[in-house]
């Protein structure tokens, strides 16, 4: 740094002098403008071949420093995902509260969707639930319907098996049957759908000391659609949530079921 500034001050003072010259030229103007080059060429030279052993190290500061930013980074997605988590499984606990402390299945399933649209900020959250003959399902629960018109779609539709043979939740299309849940007025851009099934156990699928069999297995659909006209997108912890919630109710419901069954038997 002292030689740059050297380097500088000598270079001004060479203009200066260069200056003088045009009032007075002598040979001692001569000797000191030679002087001030020969100074300026020698700091000069010094400076470039000190900053050959410099360069090395700004660069290898600037690599540490982008290091370290990027550290930093990380550390922030992470901690952000860790508070995410603990949201979620305090929203998961909640819930799971709410919906095992009653065994009527009308109270399970409208409380979980209530939960799930207001966690989630869903525009619609509904329930596709298969008829007595297992051919169909019927639109039984809707977040923002009392009273569903009772809609039923085939239940052997591509969307459908996709998501039944699906552990977790599907991306489906908003244009599928069991998406058009309700009209899109305008030109408005629907928002991003995923369906994730909800196993239905009965007392009657189980045998002594056997799980019952992946053939007798009926399966509710449950449908989640984000708001319309809006860029977000569902991300990994908010899958995470709905799967979780999903084996939730398969348990609350399991329940109800199997106390309703016994005390028919």
């Amino acid at each position: 740094l002292v030689q740059f500034g050297a380097f500088i001050v000598l270079c001004g003072a060479t203009h200066l002098i260069n200056l003088w010259t045009f009032s007075v030229y002598s040979r001692t103007v001569a000797i000191v403008m030679a002087t001030a080059k020969v100074f300026t060429a020698a700091v000069s030279c010094a400076t470039a071949l000190m900053l050959v052993h410099i360069i090395p190290d700004l660069l290898s500061v600037k690599t540490r420093e982008l290091f370290l930013k990027n550290k930093a980074a990380e550390l922030d997605r992470e901690m952000g995902l860790i508070r995410t988590q603990e949201e979620t499984g305090r929203h998961v606990r909640m819930l799971t509260h709410e919906i095992r402390s009653t065994l009527d299945r009308h109270i399970i399933l409208k409380t979980t969707l209530v939960e799930l649209g207001r966690i989630l900020t869903l525009e619609e959250c509904a329930l596709w639930m298969p008829t007595r003959t297992g051919l169909e399902l019927q639109l039984s629960y809707t977040l923002h319907q009392q009273n569903p018109v009772g809609y039923t779609v085939p239940i052997h539709l591509p969307v459908i098996n996709q998501v039944f043979n699906n552990n977790g939740t599907v991306k489906i299309s908003p244009n599928s049957p069991v998406a058009r849940l309700r009209p899109i007025a305008g030109k408005h851009i629907p928002g991003e759908v995923v369906a994730v099934r909800v196993p239905l156990l009965h007392l009657s699928n189980f045998q002594i000391n056997d799980w019952p069999e992946l053939s007798t297995k009926r399966y509710a659909l449950m449908v989640l659609v984000l708001p319309s006209d809006s860029a977000r997108q569902w991300h990994v912890h908010e899958l995470e949530l709905v799967e979780v919630v999903a084996d939730q109710v398969a348990v609350a419901l399991s329940h109800a079921a199997i106390l309703e069954e016994s005390m028919r038997a």
